[in-house]
């Protein structure tokens, strides 16, 4: 079966893929299983994709109290590619908590479909932001990342 592969094996893959690097979780692959399992990690990475894209996406259950005081990080990194010619990514990554401790942590990769601002703001919804909470941000001061938090509604 070219292209077809059973459920089993597309999250024996997405497991291992969320485990460790593709590279390795496609070496470790071809070690175990007698066939081709996908040996090449651009192929892992698809089949992950495609098994997180299935999953069911479960609401956040609102706290019952409302929070305070909530602190909002916001920042963003490179990921460089150790090979030459490869993809380097731009990642934005934060964390919305409370004084009480409720913390939510959010990630995403800049130049793809996920939105930052939404991010944040489903994340200050479950740790239980309200009209009279107060926030408080830190970014380094990033035009971008401070756009990112006034779309959130984060001021």
């Amino acid at each position: 079966r070219h292209i077809r592969s059973t459920p089993e094996l597309d999250r024996l893959r997405a497991q291992l893929s969320s485990l460790m690097p593709y590279r390795a979780a496609a070496e470790v692959l071809a070690q175990v299983l007698p066939v081709d399992a996908g040996s090449d990690p651009e192929t892992l990475r698809r089949h992950t994709f495609k098994v997180a894209a299935s999953l069911p996406v479960l609401a956040a259950a609102k706290p019952a109290t409302p929070a305070e005081a909530i602190v909002v990080t916001l920042d963003s990194t490179f990921i460089r590619s150790c090979e030459e010619g490869e993809r380097h990514l731009e990642v934005r990554i934060g964390n919305v908590e409370t004084t009480t401790g409720r913390r939510q942590v959010f990630g995403a990769v800049a130049k793809t479909d996920t939105d930052p601002a939404a991010l944040i703001r489903c994340s200050l919804n479950a740790v239980g932001c309200s009209k009279g909470t107060a926030l408080t941000a830190f970014t380094d001061g990033c035009p971008r990342l401070r756009g990112i938090l006034l779309k959130a509604g984060v001021t």
